[in-house]
């Protein structure tokens, strides 16, 4: 049988196992997706605990994270606004002809300055609202606290 004899396979069946092999491909990805996502590296069954500063941040109630963010912000509409605006003025820093090492200094410990701040706002909120728990409470808390650090941030295996 030569080429022209040869009967064509039919459109439909050629749509038919296109699709099969997309559905076998995203079925395998998202298998190796959660395997990455669940085991890629990490300690222990969920990962590792999450950050504890981020946690504590994460525990304070909206109208406390909001005040904090804004004054995190220190004027500049946004946190990612203030972020892009020290990033600007450090590349400055770092073009200026003549260098001014000084200059340069005093910007990064600003910065530092103002995470140490931002942090140390967190951990006061955070601790006035352990503060007003009843033993009670804390405990259940703390039950909470040790679910996330062994199961990550859900709280689930």
């Amino acid at each position: 049988m030569n080429d022209a004899q040869k009967p064509k396979m039919k459109l439909w069946l050629k749509l038919l196992l296109a699709g099969s092999l997309a559905l076998n491909l995203a079925i395998a990805g998202l298998a190796a997706g959660a395997v990455l996502r669940h085991k890629g590296g990490r300690d222990g069954p969920g990962g590792p605990p999450p950050a504890v500063g981020a946690m504590l941040f994460r525990d304070l109630d909206r109208g406390t994270r909001d005040a904090l963010r804004a004054r995190a912000e220190d004027g500049h509409g946004s946190f990612r606004d203030r972020r892009r605006a020290e990033a600007e003025a450090f590349l400055g820093l770092l073009r200026a002809d003549p260098f001014d090492v000084a200059a340069l200094q005093a910007a990064l410990e600003g910065q530092a300055q103002k995470r140490e701040d931002f942090q140390t706002a967190v951990r006061q909120a955070w601790l006035a609202k352990l503060a007003a728990m009843s033993a009670e409470e804390r405990a259940g808390y703390a039950d909470r606290v040790e679910q996330r650090m062994r199961h990550g941030r859900g709280g689930r295996k």
